[in-house]
C-alpha cells in the first residue's frame, strides 16, 4: 500500500478511516519509518499516526515510543476529567488495585494513557473488521473508588456455544432464531463473569446502553451471588430488583397513557409536525398524570457506582488509565485506531428536532 499517499491525504485533511487501511500492515512499517526520518513536520506527524493505527504503541519505534510515554506522563499529571460520550458497555469494580483488575480480566501489556486518550481509543473499538472489538480494553483510573473497564475478556467474546453467523440459515426466521440463541449465550456468560469478579472484589457491575436503539441492560453481583440482572431484550430472565429502580418504569414497560391519546394529532405535509406534537403531548400527559420516567443502565450506574458520562472535575481520580491487550490482542495484535490527536473533547449536545424548546 502506498503509505506516503495515505500520509499526504491525512496532511491534506482528507477523510481516512481504519477501513481504508485494511490492506496495510507490518510490511508498511519501513516506509512509514522512512517518512518519519526524512519527511517534513506534517508528514512525520502523519506517519506517526499511521504507525500507531497499524501496530499500536510498539510500532512507533523506540525513540517515538519514549517520547510518547513522556508526553503521556506529563499530561496525566495535570489532566482534568471530562465526561465520556457513547461508552456503550463497561464493567465497574469497586477497587483501586489496577494490577488485580488486569489479572482478573486476563489483560497484558498495559500502556499508560490519559483519560482523554483512553476514551478516544475506546470510541474507535468498533471501527474495523475481525477482532477489532475484542483485542484491546481501556481500564480507567480509579474514579471515586471505582475502576471502569471498557471491554471484555477474550473468552467472553468467543464462548464455545456461540455459533458463527456464516453457519446460519438464510431463511429469515431461522437466521433470527440463531441470533437470539447467541444473545442468550452471551447473557449467561456475562452473568457468570460478574459473579466470578464479585468473589474476588466483593462486588461487580456490568452496564450496557446502546446508542443506536433502546437496548439496555445491567448486571450486579455481590460476594459471589447474582443480586440483579435485567436486559430489556429478555425481561423474562430478570433476577432480583434494586432500590435504585424504584420510582422508575423498567425499559420494557409501557408508559400507562390513556387509550387513543395521540389519535387526533393532525398529519401535515411535514412529518416532523406530527412528531413534535406527539412529543409535546407525551411530555405534558406524563407530567399531568405523574407518570415516572424509564430507567436505563446509565440511571442505575449513576445511582450505584460511576456514570462515565458524568465524570468531570468533581470526580476523585486515583492512579492513571491504561490500554491493554486481551488474548485476542496478543494473538492478532492491536486493533486499528486512527488517532488525529491525543485529546478528547465531548461533542456539544445536538438539539433534537423533536424538542419543543428548540424548534
Amino acid at each position: 500500500m502506498d503509505m506516503r499517499a495515505v500520509a499526504e491525504a491525512l496532511v491534506a485533511g482528507e477523510h481516512v478511516s481504519t477501513w481504508d487501511l485494511r490492506d496495510a500492515g507490518p510490511d508498511d512499517f519501513p516506509e512509514l519509518r522512512e517518512i518519519r526520518r526524512t519527511g517534513d513536520q506534517a508528514l512525520r506527524n502523519a506517519a506517526r499516526t499511521l504507525l500507531f493505527a497499524l501496530g499500536g504503541p510498539e510500532a512507533l519505534g523506540e525513540d517515538d515510543l519514549s517520547l510518547f510515554r513522556r508526553l503521556i506522563r506529563s499530561k496525566i499529571a495535570v489532566e482534568v476529567p471530562v465526561a465520556m460520550e457513547s461508552c456503550e458497555f463497561w464493567y465497574a469494580i469497586p477497587t483501586t488495585d489496577q494490577a488485580a483488575v488486569l489479572d482478573a480480566f486476563g489483560l497484558s501489556g498495559p500502556e499508560p494513557v490519559t483519560m482523554s486518550l483512553g476514551t478516544e481509543i475506546w470510541r474507535q473499538h468498533y471501527l474495523g473488521p475481525g477482532h477489532q472489538r475484542c483485542a484491546r480494553v481501556y481500564v480507567s483510573p480509579a474514579l471515586d473508588g471505582w475502576t471502569l473497564i471498557f471491554g471484555s475478556p477474550s473468552d467472553d467474546q468467543h464462548p464455545a456455544d456461540v455459533t458463527d453467523e456464516s453457519s446460519w440459515s438464510t431463511e429469515p426466521r431461522e437466521h433470527y432464531l440463531a441470533m437470539l440463541a447467541n444473545e442468550k449465550v452471551w447473557r449467561g456468560v456475562l452473568r457468570e463473569r460478574c459473579v466470578a469478579l464479585s468473589r474476588r472484589f466483593g462486588e461487580a457491575h456490568h452496564y450496557f446502553r446502546s446508542y443506536g436503539d433502546s437496548t439496555t441492560s445491567w448486571c450486579i453481583a455481590e460476594n459471589g451471588e447474582l443480586v440483579r440482572f435485567y436486559d430489556v431484550s429478555a425481561p423474562e430472565e430478570s433476577v432480583g430488583e434494586l432500590a435504585a429502580e424504584h420510582g422508575y418504569l423498567l425499559p420494557h414497560e409501557d408508559t400507562p397513557l390513556p387509550k387513543g391519546w395521540a389519535d387526533d394529532i393532525e398529519h401535515t405535509d411535514n412529518p416532523l409536525d406530527w412528531q413534535r406534537e406527539w412529543v409535546r403531548r407525551y411530555r405534558r400527559l406524563k407530567a399531568e398524570l405523574g407518570i415516572p420516567d424509564h430507567c436505563d443502565a446509565e440511571t442505575i450506574a449513576e445511582a450505584l457506582s460511576v456514570h462515565p458520562g458524568k465524570v468531570g472535575p468533581h470526580t476523585r481520580v486515583e492512579g492513571h488509565g491504561v490500554i491493554a491487550l486481551t488474548g485476542c490482542g496478543r494473538r492478532y495484535g492491536h486493533p486499528r485506531t486512527l488517532l488525529r490527536g491525543i485529546t478528547y473533547t465531548p461533542a456539544p449536545e445536538r438539539p433534537s428536532l423533536l424538542d419543543e424548546d428548540r424548534t
